[in-house]
């Protein structure tokens, strides 16, 4: 966990500016013709906001996206280490193949860390674009922050709620996520360590829960 948070921390709010130039790709589809800044990519808004906008507006509103990006990571990554550790066994000593084994460790990893990261991510639409009560009222205040407070708060009465559109959200980033830690596994990037010789693959049960 230790070294999930150290390597997350700096790197949660990088996907920030690329998540704000979609969104404005798109919504600017929404606009009246006259007040369009005619986008004709994601890419190019990315690179046009900067010089139009500036730069700031690339990173308006990042609390929930680093948010979402901070604890998918830091569950996903240490859950997929924990259980690869624990389980060696199976591959070691049981004829499991590996690669069996690490579908089903980043499967489940993969799951808890979504369900738990997906709702931070969600905030944003609650904010932005759930209807406000009578007379304009907004619960939240138009405020993130206020938003994710007032979402913990209610949790056990609305939990499910805020996993609207999980589907989505699995498709558009899921895949990537998943590649991504297989690439690093077999890279040898999610092992405790990376000499042959100490590896748990070669571990002796008694030393393995201290190495």
């Amino acid at each position: 966990m230790v070294c999930a948070i150290a390597a997350i921390t700096p790197t949660c709010g990088l996907t920030v500016p690329f998540e704000n130039a979609r969104r404005a790709y798109y919504a600017d589809k929404t606009w009246p013709e006259e007040l369009r800044r005619n986008y004709t990519s994601p890419t190019q808004a990315l690179l046009r906001i900067p010089y139009e906008e500036g730069p700031y507006y690339l990173f308006r509103g990042a609390l929930p996206i680093v948010a979402n990006q901070w604890m998918f990571w830091t569950t996903y990554l240490t859950l997929y280490t924990w259980l690869k550790n624990k389980n060696f066994h199976f591959w070691v000593y049981q004829d499991f193949s590996y690669e069996y084994m690490k579908v089903l460790h980043m499967g489940f990893s993969f799951g808890v860390a979504s369900s738990v990261a997906y709702p931070f991510y969600y905030i944003r639409e609650m904010v932005d674009l759930w209807p406000k009560e009578r007379g304009g009222h907004c619960t939240f205040n138009n405020n993130y922050r206020q938003c994710m407070k007032w979402m913990v708060e209610n949790m056990d009465l609305h939990g499910y709620n805020y996993l609207t559109n999980y589907w989505s959200w699995v498709r558009r980033y899921g895949f990537y996520y998943l590649g991504g830690l297989w690439m690093a596994d077999s890279m040898g990037m999610m092992s405790n360590c990376n000499e042959t010789f100490n590896g748990l693959e070669v571990q002796f049960p008694i030393f393995s829960e201290s190495s």
